[in-house]
């Protein structure tokens, strides 16, 4: 069984810079840095096993709840 996270997040990827990613909990409004030239939508994380090695599910729940959002870098990329 999949371990659920406390809070879904869609996880946007950086065009040209592979490996750069920002995720951003569904329930929130995307900031406006994440444009459409600039980024893509890539996958929403709704549990631990949703997301790459690289998303951290606690670091991002402090990030969104500071800044409303959490940038990281994914390795597999």
């Amino acid at each position: 069984m999949r371990e659920q996270l406390r809070d879904a997040y869609n996880v946007f990827c950086r065009k040209h810079k592979p490996g750069l990613c920002c995720a951003v909990r569904e329930d929130r409004p995307v900031p406006s840095f994440l444009d459409a030239e600039s980024w893509a939508f890539g996958y929403t994380v709704r549990s631990k096993s949703d997301g790459p090695v690289s998303f951290q599910s606690k670091a991002a729940q402090e990030a969104n709840s500071r800044l409303g959002f959490y940038l990281f870098h994914d390795v597999c990329a």
